[in-house]
């Protein structure tokens, strides 16, 4: 099945609680939304919401709120959506973690089995950072993690957490 992309450059999915696919597009920094229809289509629900960052490269759920890893200006994005499938940022400037002198390169993201905590990788600095999410979606840095060897070196890339 083949359908065609909603933005330019899709790059990486992940689902809400009902099902609907979310794509992060990684030409001008946007994320879609669709419904799979049952012989694997896909309705677009709404098309490319900017978040007005750079090269969003991960998307992953934590609770009611979404979050995409923004590689090219080491910023995470927040996301929410309503009943409908419809995507909101999580606040005005599109940045629910900014970036750090420790934090560059955010290339994978992960959220706790529980969805209280989210974790983002950052290769070119090679640390990960701990958040704590916030019933709005907030993110509230808990901690950094040092001493991986940066992307360049290993490769490093992918991070899970449980």
């Amino acid at each position: 099945m083949v359908n065609d992309s909603a933005g330019a450059v899709p790059f990486a999915i992940t689902f809400d609680k009902a099902g609907r696919m979310l794509v992060a597009e990684a030409e001008e920094s946007t994320v879609s939304t669709y419904k799979v229809r049952v012989d694997g289509t896909l309705e677009v629900v709404q098309k490319s919401l900017p978040n007005g960052q750079s090269t969003p490269c991960r998307l992953e759920r934590a609770g009611d709120f979404f979050y995409g890893g923004n590689t090219g200006n080491s910023t995470v994005t927040g996301y929410r959506t309503n009943r409908q499938g419809r995507l909101a940022l999580t606040n005005d400037v599109g940045v629910a973690a900014p970036p750090s002198v420790k934090s560059q390169g955010v290339i994978d993201l992960a959220a706790t089995k529980d969805e209280k905590f989210l974790y983002a990788q950052n290769a070119t600095s090679g640390t990960v950072d701990g958040f704590r999410v916030g019933r709005n979606g907030s993110l509230t840095k808990v901690g950094t993690t040092t001493g991986l060897p940066p992307f360049a070196e290993s490769g490093m890339e992918g991070i899970a957490a449980v």
